[in-house]
């Protein structure tokens, strides 16, 4: 039975608990539904806590008997001094290819794919890539990260994947090794929140919305959004989940919200597990996603699977199969249209979403994304 060595994010075992969203959400999704039955190969998973609440001790984790994982803080001290994630992180896999000789090393990470060598083949999933998909940091850091770190793991890499078509082609004019595109899956624990909220006062629209709090997610145009109801007597309300990355952006929303007179109406609810997360979407009678840039874009398709009619740009998966979720029932809006959205708020709120929860359960299966996962490992070993 061939190894598989996966590397990836992952900031807790006990599945929901914690969330960073993105990354870390959909690992957790994969490693979980890994351990549910019979593989046709043995997993070690060396997973790298974002969060730094796990010391590292070595310990080899056995969630069944072809899953195993071994957890390593992203950030640690080595030999006394706190080295460089990109140092500490390179050390602990060496170590795991030594002491696992894995066949195949699967990487959510690029950086995680420089020198590996050439003795196992390596499989690269790309989350964002250079510019797309990533909140600029510092001029050193974006020129490590979005020049260095691509250029460096390109050596290691066999075959790559993406999570959606923009990395895709942004990739393929950057390289002739293969490429295939694999998208994320959607945990079935949100299909779950469906039936409560059935039971919402009819004369009022709660909105939801799910992101990080970055210029990126533009937060404000949900916000222009409620103003425009609130402006037409409709009884409504602004739910915003999702930490504060951007202090300039945050104090810039809060400003918006107290020069629309929205101070009651919106309410931020910060970073939430996924549990609260559904509980959340209970509450709501329609999901709002605004983002400017998705590599995939999750969160409004767990909106969806939360039976939430949705309002959303098109971005991610929703701007690459726009045609088929409009006519399942999405509500595509663009820069300016808030306005004419507030005139449909009352058609938008009795959207029959079942239809696009039974494609969801099809497309977005968490099985079928580590069938196709396999079924690469299968083409790469060969």
């Amino acid at each position: 039975m061939s190894k598989i060595l996966l590397i990836m994010p992952l900031s807790t075992l006990n599945w929901g608990e914690k969330n960073l969203g993105g990354v870390d959400s959909v690992c957790q999704m994969l490693v979980r539904q890994l351990a549910q039955q019979e593989r046709p190969y043995h997993y070690r998973v060396l997973a790298f806590d974002p969060l730094n609440n796990h010391s590292y001790s070595g310990e080899i984790i056995q969630l069944s008997k072809h899953l195993e994982v071994v957890i390593c803080p992203l950030r640690e001290k080595r030999f006394g001094l706190p080295l460089p994630s990109l140092l500490s992180n390179w050390l602990r896999i060496q170590e795991q290819l030594k002491d696992y000789q894995p066949d195949l090393v699967h990487s959510h990470l690029n950086s995680w794919m420089i020198g590996l060598g050439q003795k196992t083949r390596n499989v690269l999933t790309l989350h964002s890539y250079r510019k797309i998909g990533r909140k600029p940091v510092s001029k050193l850091n974006d020129f490590v990260y979005e020049q260095i770190i691509p250029w460096a793991s390109h050596f290691s890499v066999d075959f790559y994947t993406c999570v959606g078509e923009e990395l895709r082609q942004a990739l393929s004019l950057e390289t002739n090794k293969p490429i295939q595109v694999i998208g994320n899956p959607v945990d079935p624990d949100y299909f779950s929140a469906y039936t409560a909220n059935q039971n919402l006062p009819q004369n009022e629209v709660n909105l939801v919305t799910c992101a990080l709090i970055t210029r990126r997610k533009r937060i404000d145009r949900a916000i222009v959004l409620l103003r425009e109801l609130k402006q037409r007597g409709q009884a409504a309300t602004l739910r915003i989940i999702g930490p504060n990355m951007d202090s300039a952006y945050y104090v810039q929303l809060q400003q918006l919200i107290k020069e629309y007179e929205l101070e009651q109406d919106v309410i931020f609810l910060g970073k939430l597990n996924q549990r609260e997360i559904v509980q959340q979407y209970q509450q709501a009678n329609i999901g709002i996603f605004t983002s400017q840039q998705e590599t995939f874009g999750l969160a409004p398709l767990e909106m969806m699977a939360a039976g939430l009619p949705l309002i959303s740009t098109p971005v991610g998966i929703l701007g690459e199969r726009q045609t088929t979720f409009d006519q399942l029932g999405v509500v595509f809006m663009q820069e300016g249209q808030e306005a004419m959205i507030a005139e449909r708020i009352s058609q938008i709120k009795i959207t029959d979403t079942q239809a696009i929860q039974t494609y969801l359960r099809d497309q977005f299966a968490v099985e079928n994304v580590i069938e196709h996962y396999q079924n690469l490992y299968r083409e790469v070993l060969s």
